[in-house]
């Protein structure tokens, strides 16, 4: 709204002498052209007469600032221009559009590669539009036939990051990237092999964030087939039960309180991690977290820290910058998570349909999945860093020579563990499908969502040949 102010406000300051000394010409006497003239005179300082009124006069001193600012509007224009030009041509550039200050922010992490795009379409390499959803649609759409030839990363909350289709255009979620990001940074698998595999994480707060962060946490905190790890969470929980219909199969509970948090404080207390995630009002939610609490450790999704500085007891807050993380331009314009689900794509299809294994055949492969493949293969290759942190832990080196039969045994079931909770989430259901097959995906059955100890051999086996694969893959 400001922008579109400030554009109707410019040609106005600049044209206000020419008006002002028209009117005070006219009003002198002088004909429509000598006043027209005269008036344009201004800018150039070319009128040396007494001015006949006040209008002439508002105008004799106003123009020269006109003037000055046209000049100086032409010459930064100027100078955009030419900079973007050698920007384009370094074969790198990336344009960015949106808000100023998270426009600034990626910019100065992009370097010399980095153009202001200032609402306007300008050449570039690349594209990440970091505006409002709608406002980034309209971009793309108003510019469709120059950005379908050139890479696209639009900021959508609406849409998982792998949800597109066009070929081009890639969706990137800040929620969706920081909730992975976090698991990797805060996994509780050490103090969750002190607590015998039974753990309370409390998140206080909801909406997108907290969604993408639940649902990251049921599918990376698999350390045990014995595990029970509770995520009790206090905020609007917006449908999200009703929507994952099949929650209750999977087996770490998820409590949506709905009282405020201060009527449990004994849970605050002693649950081993609690999580601030809510954004609005969240310094006066900490100050009284931190008087109400004994808690060593609050673990704070922070957009910003300058309030924070100011509380008493900062220490006991661990700041997650996720909005710094998540638009990171090698988190945008490069997800490694991403990189790698595809190339176990493309190693499946390799390893059981001989398609060979280069970055274009991979790229088309993964164009023809629909979303809930695609993050079949996204889930496998993040929970993957969770298993390589395990086997670290373990001492195991030297990948699977390094496995014994029961630690092979156990990452097997773990993974089939994860394989269920993926569908569960998708709210697939275990059963004998009607088509005579192992799964419908029409209604969502799988005849292998059921527990590792009840499958056949040679099911087992293919879970075992996962972690074979993963093991051998050359991405991480």
């Amino acid at each position: 709204m400001k922008k579109q102010i400030l554009k109707i406000l410019k040609p106005i300051a600049l044209a206000m002498p020419l008006l002002s000394g028209l009117v005070g010409f006219l009003y002198a006497g002088l004909t429509f052209a000598d006043a027209l003239f005269d008036s344009i005179s201004l800018y150039a300082m070319n009128f040396q007469d007494t001015p006949p009124n006040l209008w002439v006069e508002v105008g004799r001193w106003t123009a020269p600032l006109a003037t000055a600012s046209g000049i100086f509007l032409a010459v930064s224009a100027l100078r955009s221009r030419v900079q973007n030009f050698l920007c384009y041509r370094r074969g790198d550039s990336v344009a960015v559009y949106g808000p100023e200050v998270e426009k600034a922010a990626l910019l100065g992490r992009l370097g010399g590669r980095g153009m202001d795009g200032r609402g306007k379409y300008v050449r570039a390499a690349r594209y990440i539009l970091l505006g409002e959803e709608e406002e980034n649609y309209d971009f793309y759409a108003s510019h469709r036939q120059e950005l379908e030839k050139r890479e696209v990363y639009l900021r959508c909350s609406s849409l998982p990051s792998q949800a597109g289709s066009l070929p081009g255009l890639h969706l990137f979620c800040p929620e969706e990237t920081a909730a992975r990001l976090f698991w990797k940074e805060y996994c509780p698998y050490g103090r969750s092999v002190e607590r015998a595999h039974h753990l309370k994480i409390v998140l206080l707060g909801c909406g997108k964030l907290g969604e993408e962060l639940l649902e990251y946490a049921l599918l990376n905190n698999i350390f045990s087939p014995d595990q029970r790890i509770q995520y009790h969470v206090f905020g609007e929980e917006d449908g999200f039960l009703a929507v994952h219909s099949r929650l209750g199969e999977i087996g770490d509970p998820v409590v949506f309180h709905g009282g405020p948090w201060y009527e449990e404080l004994s849970l605050l207390e002693e649950a081993d991690m609690v999580v601030v995630l809510t954004q609005e009002g969240q310094l006066a939610l900490l100050q009284k977290l931190l008087l109400a609490t004994c808690r060593e450790e609050i673990v704070v999704f922070a957009s910003g820290s300058a309030g924070l500085e100011l509380l008493a007891g900062r220490e006991r807050l661990l700041l997650f910058p996720w909005q710094e993380y998540a638009q990171c331009p090698e988190h945008i314009l490069s997800d490694v998570l991403f990189g790698r689900a595809k190339g176990l794509n493309l190693r499946y299809a390799h390893l059981y349909d001989g398609v060979p294994e280069t970055a274009q055949a991979g790229e088309e492969l993964w164009q023809k999945l629909d979303a809930f493949t695609r993050y079949s293969n996204v889930s496998a290759a993040d929970y993957h860093e969770v298993r390589l942190a395990m086997l670290r832990a373990w001492g195991v080196q030297g990948g699977m020579e390094g496995l014994s039969p029961e630690q092979l045994e156990l990452l097997a079931e773990l993974e089939h563990i994860r394989w269920c909770r993926y569908h569960y989430l998708h709210n697939w259901q275990g059963g004998i499908p009607e088509n005579g097959k192992n799964k419908d995906p029409r209604h969502r059955i799988h005849r292998d969502l059921r527990p590792y100890k009840e499958l056949g051999e040679a099911d087992r086996e293919k879970d075992r040949e996962n972690i074979r694969v993963l093991m051998d893959l050359d991405l991480f």
